[in-house]
């Protein structure tokens, strides 16, 4: 063997086939490619094999301890050392229960109750708007325009003077009849015919003279008020304010102040929905823009008996009560020649 043959020989003995293709050699025999590619093949499985064991024991003891709190903290450090905060909150992600998330019945509970809250959202908006435009439709008349529409009420309210005069009579009447009863059945110990419900020698009921002859006195509106214009100011009215004001929500329940017997309501379109009181000491009451009223003409009423309901009828500034109190003789109805209904209320022994 020559020289080049030996130093050949003694190269291919010292070459690491590990590292074939950093040396830029040639490739090697078929019989040593195939022990190269086995050895690989050996490193790749086993590699496979300790990652998938690796993988298989985290996400055992992550689904064996899911329903509890892992603790990572330094009492406990084999735990934080075990399992990775990132990993524990991968896993508590990827295992947490989200049956009511997707529960069927609390999808349609939680859709109902959406449904009502907006239902109720869109009332409240729709009687707030009709308020608003009132408001708005008032506040923009002239002062000139304000005046005429009272002049116009003012003489539907003397061609119905005759009307509420005859009212106001039977109402005394009535009144009359029910104190003169509770005076004799208080004296004598009479009591009433169980079968006709009616008084002994008096054409009112029991009720009647209950109601009529019961004294004292109520606020119109017992809360969720406050106290708003009085009587004679001035401002956005034809001339003068001429009752009092109690601002309050629309639908407040709304009480008469002392007892007596109900009038029909007078024709002036500026209350709107109201009602007429008759009292006993010849006296009356006006309650106005009324969103509804629960009384009819001739029903007698004790103090504090619900009347009606707060709105924004007839010409408002928006949802109040306006109150107006009528001295005895005068026609209900004709606003300026009413008194101040505190003053009444005060009389009442109401403060």
């Amino acid at each position: 063997m020559n020289d080049t043959a030996q130093r050949n020989a003694k190269r291919a003995a010292e070459v690491d086939f590990d590292d074939v293709a950093e040396l830029g050699v040639s490739a090697p025999g078929r019989a040593r490619r195939g022990a190269l590619a086995f050895g690989l093949s050996k490193k790749l499985v086993a590699f496979s094999v300790a990652g998938a064991v690796a993988a298989a024991t985290l996400f055992t003891f992550a689904f064996a301890n899911r329903g509890t709190n892992l603790d990572t903290s330094a009492e406990n450090p084999e735990a934080a050392v075990a399992v990775p905060a990132a990993a524990v909150a991968a896993v508590e992600d990827g295992f947490a229960d989200r049956s009511e998330e997707v529960s069927r019945n609390s999808v349609r509970s939680n859709l109902g109750e959406a449904v009502a809250d907006e239902n109720a959202k869109d009332r409240a908006a729709n009687m707030g708007v009709a308020a608003e435009d009132a408001v708005k439709a008032y506040t923009e008349m002239t002062a000139e325009e304000r005046q005429r529409l009272m002049d116009e009420d003012m003489k539907l309210v003397d061609a119905q003077s005759a009307k509420l005069k005859k009212e106001a009579e039977e109402a005394a009447r009535r009144l009359e009849e029910a104190r003169k009863a509770a005076e004799a059945a208080k004296n004598s110990g009479s009591k009433s015919d169980s079968k006709s419900g009616e008084v002994a020698n008096s054409d009112i009921s029991e009720e009647d003279i209950a109601n009529l002859s019961s004294t004292g006195g109520s606020m119109p509106l017992k809360s969720g008020y406050r106290i708003g214009a009085s009587f004679g100011q001035t401002g956005s009215w034809s001339r003068y304010h001429t009752g009092q004001d109690f601002p309050a929500p629309i639908g407040t329940p709304i009480y008469a102040v002392a007892s007596g017997v109900v009038l029909s309501p007078t024709a002036g379109g500026w209350a709107g929905t109201n009602v007429v009181i008759r009292h006993g000491n010849g006296g009356s009451t006006l309650y106005a823009h009324m969103s509804r009223k629960v009384v009819s003409t001739g029903q007698t009423v004790k103090p504090g008996q619900l009347i009606g309901y707060v709105g924004v009828s007839g010409r408002s500034f928006g949802p109040h009560l306006h109150m107006e109190y009528y001295k005895p003789g005068v026609t209900p109805g004709k606003v300026y020649e009413a008194s101040n209904p505190m003053t009444f209320l005060r009389s009442l022994g109401v403060r």
